[in-house]
C-alpha cells in the first residue's frame, strides 16, 4: 500500500524533508559570498516548510518543525527560539485552517502563503523592537519577505514534480 496515507509514504516524506532542511542549512553556511549582492536571499527553510504544511499536513510533525528551525537558529546566530516559536505557531495555525483551503486554486494559496510570510516578518520584528536588540532595515526585512514570497511557486513545483508531493484533496483532509 503506498496511497498519500500510507505509514511508507509519510515516514518518506518525514525524512526527505529532514534531509532537504538539512542541505538548505548546510548551503546556507558555506561561505559563497551569495549575499554579498545586496538583495537578501529567500527563506528557503520557511518556503519548503508552510508548503509541505499546506499541501500535506501529515509529513511536517511539530517536533521536525521545531528540530530544524531550533538549529537554524543556532546556527545562523539568530535570538534562540523566537523564529522557531513564531513558524510553528503559524504553521499549525495554517494545519488548522487546512480543512477550508484544500479547495482554494493555487493562486489564493500562494497568497495565504504571502500573507503568513509577512505576518511572521513583521511580528518576528515587533518582538525585537520591544527587546530592543539592533534590527536590520526595515526595507531590507520587507525585500527578505518579498523574496520568499516570490520563491513559493518553484518550491511548490520542485515539491510536486521531482518529489511527487502533491496537493490533497478535501476527503484525504479530513480522513488525516
Amino acid at each position: 500500500m503506498r496511497g498519500p496515507g500510507s505509514r511508507r509514504h509519510i515516514w518518506g516524506y518525514r525524512a526527505l524533508f529532514l534531509a532537504l532542511c538539512g542541505l538548505i542549512i548546510m548551503f546556507k553556511l558555506l561561505p559563497l559570498g551569495l549575499n554579498d549582492q545586496g538583495l537578501p536571499g529567500p527563506d528557503l527553510l520557511l518556503a519548503l516548510t508552510l508548503a509541505w504544511v499546506l499541501r500535506q499536513p501529515a509529513v511536517v510533525p511539530i517536533g521536525s518543525i521545531l528540530v530544524v528551525f531550533l538549529l537554524a537558529d543556532m546556527l545562523f546566530q539568530r535570538p534562540p527560539g523566537l523564529w522557531t516559536l513564531l513558524v510553528i505557531v503559524l504553521s499549525e495555525s495554517l494545519r488548522q485552517r487546512r480543512l477550508t483551503m484544500t479547495e482554494f486554486p493555487f493562486l489564493l494559496e500562494w497568497s495565504a502563503f504571502a500573507g503568513a510570510v509577512f505576518t511572521l516578518v513583521l511580528l518576528d520584528r515587533i518582538v525585537l523592537w520591544m527587546l530592543m536588540v539592533d534590527l536590520p532595515p526595515l526595507g531590507l526585512v520587507l525585500a527578505h519577505g518579498i523574496v520568499t514570497a516570490a520563491i513559493y511557486p518553484l518550491v511548490v513545483a520542485v515539491s510536486k514534480f521531482l518529489f511527487g508531493l502533491r496537493k490533497i484533496g478535501p476527503a484525504e483532509a479530513e480522513a488525516l
